[in-house]
């Protein structure tokens, strides 16, 4: 199913290198603008609510995420006419995997932020956070910014009116986004669908990362070769909101590398 065009961003002129971002659980679409003003103009940035969450519900499909496969296959299909720039944070990056290894002729790049691909490690503390999502539970609004934020981000004062509006937008979500929970915590390993990988990923990983660890994605850039890892030591779950500068100036350096070439930091490093 294409996604009805109400739910996706595209902004930027109509013949420019698409960019396609998928955004993180309990996120929607939105979640890119402090990052796409960061990002060359000359791009055209696409920026759909995924299945499940933000302006997209009462589909009638559980947002699965092979369900969002297809529909970020429909999407690019829809909408480009070439191969694009594929982002995706944290639930957005488990979609962009999938893209990466079925259907790489859509791409002239891939990046993943916050993610594993391995199943998830620890569910039953997912399950119960389904639950108190499900409940809307009293503390849920600040459960789901301590999983999505680091500290760094959590105690600065000068970013509290970014925190101020994402608290509100987990809550306005809450519970229609517990179906979109589950379908993450409940999704297969994708380590044997890796091999089929023909480009190199670049990879965003937070320090402070209180749900994937750095080491997740590094497992991810040993298997799949000439892929890059970087890791911000300032930032949690969602660097792209924490540390939106940095993503800006990892993706411009990605982008401007020809595919299957080195990158002149290839191997991790920290930034």
């Amino acid at each position: 199913m294409t996604p009805p065009p109400e739910t996706v961003r595209d902004t930027g002129p109509a013949d420019g290198s698409a960019v396609v971002l998928l955004h993180s659980l309990f996120f929607d679409g939105s979640m890119f603008d402090a990052l796409v003003a960061e990002l060359p103009a000359r791009h055209r940035y696409i920026r759909p609510d995924l299945r499940g969450q933000g302006s997209f519900t009462g589909s009638g499909r559980a947002p699965t995420m092979d369900v969002l496969f297809d529909d970020a296959v429909a999407l690019i299909e829809s909408r480009c006419n070439r191969p694009v720039h594929l982002v995706g944070s944290s639930m957005g990056a488990y979609v962009a995997l999938r893209v990466a290894s079925r259907r790489p002729d859509l791409l002239a790049s891939c990046t993943l932020l916050g993610a594993t691909a391995e199943a998830e490690a620890r569910p039953e503390i997912f399950r119960a956070l389904e639950t108190a999502v499900r409940g809307n539970e009293p503390d849920i609004v600040a459960r789901i910014e301590h999983t999505m934020f680091g500290d760094v981000f959590l105690g600065d004062t000068a970013r509290s009116a970014t925190r101020r509006h994402w608290a509100q937008v987990f809550a306005a979500h809450v519970p229609e986004v517990a179906d979109a929970l589950h379908g993450v915590y409940t999704r297969p390993a994708m380590v044997a669908e890796l091999a089929a990988i023909p480009l190199p990923l670049l990879l965003v990983a937070g320090e402070l990362d209180r749900a994937k660890r750095p080491a997740d994605m590094a497992a991810i850039a040993d298997r799949v070769p000439g892929s890059r890892l970087v890791v911000l030591e300032t930032a949690g779950h969602t660097p792209v909101i924490e540390e939106p500068a940095a993503i800006a100036r990892e993706l411009v350096s990605w982008w401007a590398t020809p595919p299957n070439s080195p990158h002149p930091d290839n191997g991790g490093r920290k930034s």
